[in-house]
């Protein structure tokens, strides 16, 4: 396998681990997400696609596509690059 197979990959595989947290962090009325839930999940992972050889901006890319909202509340409370590792 590539090494640009590899990464497609990981891409794949991280994008179906975004969606089983979203829905995981989904409220009891599933009207809203809990922020603060799916953020400690997303630390999580992208210090495990650190791991994985995955760039932190790749997570970032799915995360803005897929919850725009949420992307929004990181960039306010976060910056990129300076999660504790």
């Amino acid at each position: 396998m590539s090494s640009d197979d590899f990464k497609q990959t990981l891409i794949h595989q991280y994008s179906e681990v975004i969606e089983e947290i979203i829905v995981e962090s989904e409220t009891v009325y599933r009207t809203q997400l809990d922020f603060a839930e799916l953020d400690t999940k997303v630390r999580g992972l992208i210090q495990a696609a650190r791991v994985d050889g995955l760039e932190e901006n790749i997570i970032w890319d799915i995360l803005e596509r897929r919850v725009p909202d949420y992307y929004n509340f990181a960039m306010n409370n976060w910056i990129i690059g300076k999660i504790a590792a």
